[in-house]
């Protein structure tokens, strides 16, 4: 999707209220364009990440053309139609039999280019019905499609279920799970209104969500002869991307093991296709199950788009800056997947014999370069890893300059470098334009806004063996606080004081 399509500059409103769900024993999490996870290992970081991917993939169709050109000249309504059929809507119109005959009796009551107010009542068991398909059955087979479990292992250790209030867009929702199925417990209110307009030749009828709807879902007069299927078709049609338009955003995952799945997949794709004949016929023990955000991984390098998305410039300066040289992407003809390799003063590499801080982020660079797109989340998994301080420094001005332009973004990090360098990002804010780039050596939109940023942290309760989520404190003057580093360094500093007594002590 393009930028324009996906709404490169629309407020994405999830928050998302978590209860006894894997490690995490209770918390809330409301995303901005930056989201912070920290907290200690084992904590239930990913897990939160990973429940955030499966609730934007929800939203989706399961066959995602990425490599569909932004200039597709009809490319949302193609999308629409697609996840239409994705969730199977045609079928929720057997449950409307009362329905259809108040509106067929409605209809027969019209005079010609008279219009009528479609009942609440239908449009509420259609509201319903949709968000049935789409957390009942789509969001239970996206959870455990993403962790690659069933979802009643999802539930905390010694409880019976799990709970999650998703509050996306003002569709707020309570959905439950006690065995191996969500269940919605509270359906989000819906104020929609649909009309419903009797052509002059009283056989034909327009249907339109608002008064100032310009172009009005028309039905000829076949509608009709084959009683309210057809109708009823159209009236959810239009009612459906009221739900789903809002909420169909992009969202791509770039796992902590990122790097060394990037350097095996030749291997790993090689094993899949030479066994692809035997599929249905052998089980193929070597190949380990996946999770989904990791067959998503995969499957993205494989797919890789050769056209370069709106991020290419920027991901260029970012290569440059940072490893001195580029990653390409190569495509022998001998072989039906891509090479990954590092390209350095006009010499190229494999992958595997790059530095570590060239193979952890060279997943980083190809999204950018090919896949994001302004309006889309991605989440990634200690972005810092193998990066020496100063590299973290240039991340973080990449991270800023991306949010600059449009994108989402949520990591998991124990970084503190990052979080002070994003601290720094925050106080910029306040200092004028001209001031930063000639005092600091910043580009003049090189800064966050306090609002843009959202920081948690995931501390572990011994008592109850799970993390609480809580929010870190961000302010104008002191940035992110820094409580969940200094517990560490004050531990460390006693040590050091206690170490230096016993070694003066010996001397």
């Amino acid at each position: 999707m393009s930028a324009m399509e996906t709404g490169a500059n629309k407020k994405i409103g999830l928050n998302i209220e978590i209860k006894d769900f894997g490690p995490i024993i209770e918390g809330r999490i409301s995303l901005k364009p930056l989201t912070l996870f920290v907290g200690p290992n084992n904590s239930g970081k990913s897990y939160a990440a990973m429940l955030i991917h499966s609730i934007y993939e929800t939203y989706l169709p399961t066959i995602w053309l990425k490599n569909l050109s932004p200039d597709y000249p009809s490319g949302f309504l193609f999308f629409r139609d697609l996840f239409f059929r994705d969730l199977g809507l045609h079928t929720i119109q057997k449950n409307f039999t009362d329905e259809q005959t108040s509106l067929k009796k409605q209809i027969n009551d019209l005079e010609a280019e008279e219009e009528s107010e479609i009942s609440k009542l239908l449009l509420d068991k259609i509201n319903t019905k949709i968000f049935d398909k789409l957390y009942e059955q789509r969001l239970s087979k996206e959870i455990s499609r993403s962790y690659a479990s069933p979802l009643n292992e999802m539930i905390r250790f010694g409880k019976k279920s799990f709970t999650l209030k998703i509050d996306f867009d003002s569709d707020d929702v309570r959905i439950a799970c006690t065995k191996k199925q969500l269940k919605i417990e509270r359906y989000p209110e819906s104020d929609a209104k649909m009309k419903i307009k009797l052509a002059d030749d009283k056989d034909s009828v327009y249907i339109k969500m608002s008064e100032d709807d310009e172009d009005p879902f028309w039905i000829s007069s076949g509608w009709k002869e084959d009683e309210m299927p057809r109708l009823m078709d159209a009236i959810i049609r239009l009612y459906a991307p009221n739900i789903l338009e809002k909420s169909m955003i992009p969202c791509y995952y770039l796992p902590a093991a990122r790097s060394g799945i990037l350097q095996g997949h030749k291997a790993l794709t090689a094993s899949m296709m030479r066994n692809a004949p035997l599929a249905g016929i052998e089980k193929f023990s070597e190949i380990p199950t996946f999770s989904g955000v990791v067959s998503d991984f995969i499957s993205s390098i494989i797919d890789m788009p050769e056209r370069e998305g709106s991020f290419y410039p920027l991901a260029k300066e970012f290569e440059e800056e940072l490893i001195k040289g580029e990653i390409v992407v190569r495509t022998p003809a001998d072989y039906l997947y891509p090479e990954i390799r590092y390209k350095y003063q006009d010499v190229e590499i494999p992958l595997h014999r790059a530095s570590s801080t060239v193979s952890e982020l060279a997943p980083f660079f190809l999204y950018l370069k090919y896949i994001i797109e302004p309006g889309s989340t991605l989440i990634i998994e200690e972005p810092e890893a193998h990066l020496h301080p100063a590299n973290q420094r240039i991340l973080a001005k990449y991270l800023v300059r991306l949010i600059r332009n449009g994108a989402y973004i949520i990591i998991t990090t124990h970084s503190e470098y990052l979080l002070e360098q994003l601290s720094n990002f925050i106080m910029l804010s306040k200092i004028e334009p001209k001031k930063r780039a000639e005092k600091y050596g910043y580009a003049e939109d090189d800064y966050l806004e306090r609002d843009e940023l959202a920081a948690y942290v995931f501390n572990l309760d011994k008592t109850k063996i799970g993390s609480r989520i809580a929010e870190v404190e961000i302010t104008e003057e002191d940035g992110i606080s820094q409580e969940e580093f200094l517990k560490v360094h004050e531990v460390l500093y006693d040590e050091i004081i206690r170490l230096e007594r016993d070694l003066d002590g010996d001397m």
